[in-house]
């Protein structure tokens, strides 16, 4: 990845790495615009085949946001659509959304907090179970704002509740939920066990959290210079805390609040390097083929069964059942 910088210290065990990425290149516009989206509609087929030929979880989810992107594309939000359809998961995203996916439509709740989950895991179980809904929770207004507008295209806005707050924060009406979600979130929030803590507080009796975090052998912090999230304040440098990697020892740390999970999955990368390849792509070409994902994830990641013995990043999904009662 572009100018990363090692620093062997950190708050605890874990090593710091600072990534400098550099200026996003401007957005396409024209006949080259035309011309990428129209290949993308040509081709993400193929794309989707193989990586089913290959193995690569999530297409069951992907199925439904197919259908969700047709409807929206009859709702006029063309440009919602068109992720729906070509591109609606990049990377290991397959892997979270075929965990969790898979989960819900077991537990069935009737209550759902999501914690800045991927937009369309709760609003996607919405349009199958008209009898649920959904608190979602998100601090940044803008991204609230565009989820909102999804699910109104996709005909579950009266069923979701949108808190433009932290975790910390929920209005006392909030209660408690049959599940709580939160995918690919919980790395970026520094006090991550207060986080943890305050989920699970609203996780029901005989409710469950859904969980997922990146992990390696080794932990690790990762600081940048791309503001991504405007909720932390810049060091002097001009970074700011982007997310941290578990390890065994960290994730301990949050099973001593919630218990040891009743299920738990591990994707990780065949070969070191490849996680960081694919985010540096994306944040740097702006014309990324976003519809090889299925192929390019099953190519680069593979199940795991053991954090210690990983070979580079990965990502582990996480169930946990709270006991009907205390003992």
């Amino acid at each position: 990845m572009s100018q990363l910088t090692d620093r062997g210290i950190a708050a605890g065990p874990a090593r710091q790495r600072r990534l400098r990425f550099p200026q996003s290149p401007p957005p396409v516009t024209g006949a080259r615009r035309i011309t990428h989206l129209s290949t993308g509609l040509v081709l993400f087929p193929f794309y989707w085949a193989a990586g089913a030929l290959l193995g690569v979880p999530g297409l069951r989810f992907r199925c439904r946001c197919l259908s969700a992107g047709i409807r929206l594309l009859f709702a006029g939000r063309a440009a919602d659509a068109y992720r729906c359809i070509v591109a609606p998961m990049d990377s290991v995203r397959h892997f979270e959304m075929d965990f969790f996916w898979r989960r819900i439509r077991v537990l069935r709740p009737t209550s759902l907090l999501d914690v800045s989950s991927p937009r369309l895991l709760p609003l996607m179980f919405l349009r199958v179970d008209p009898s649920a809904h959904v608190d979602l929770v998100n601090p940044d207004a803008s991204d609230l704002a565009r989820t909102r507008a999804l699910a109104r295209g996709l005909g579950v806005e009266e069923r979701c509740r949108f808190l433009e707050v932290r975790i910390d924060a929920l209005p006392p009406d909030a209660g408690s939920y049959s599940l709580v979600t939160c995918m690919s979130v919980l790395e970026h929030i520094v006090d991550d066990l207060g986080a943890v803590r305050m989920m699970w507080d609203r996780v029901a009796p005989g409710g469950h959290l859904l969980l997922s975090v990146p992990c390696a052998a080794q932990p690790m912090e990762e600081f940048t210079n791309v503001d991504e999230y405007r909720l932390l304040d810049a060091d002097e440098d001009g970074f700011v805390f982007w997310q941290r990697y578990y390890d065994e020892q960290r994730l301990q740390a949050i099973f001593d609040i919630t218990g040891e999970p009743v299920t738990r999955a591990l994707y990780v990368e065949r070969v070191p390097g490849a996680y960081d390849a694919d985010v540096l792509a994306k944040r740097t070409d702006s014309v990324y083929p976003s519809w090889r994902e299925p192929l390019a994830t099953a190519r680069a990641y593979t199940r795991h069964d053991n954090i210690a013995t990983q070979p580079g990043m990965g990502i582990v999904a996480l169930e946990f059942a709270k006991p009907v009662t205390d003992r």
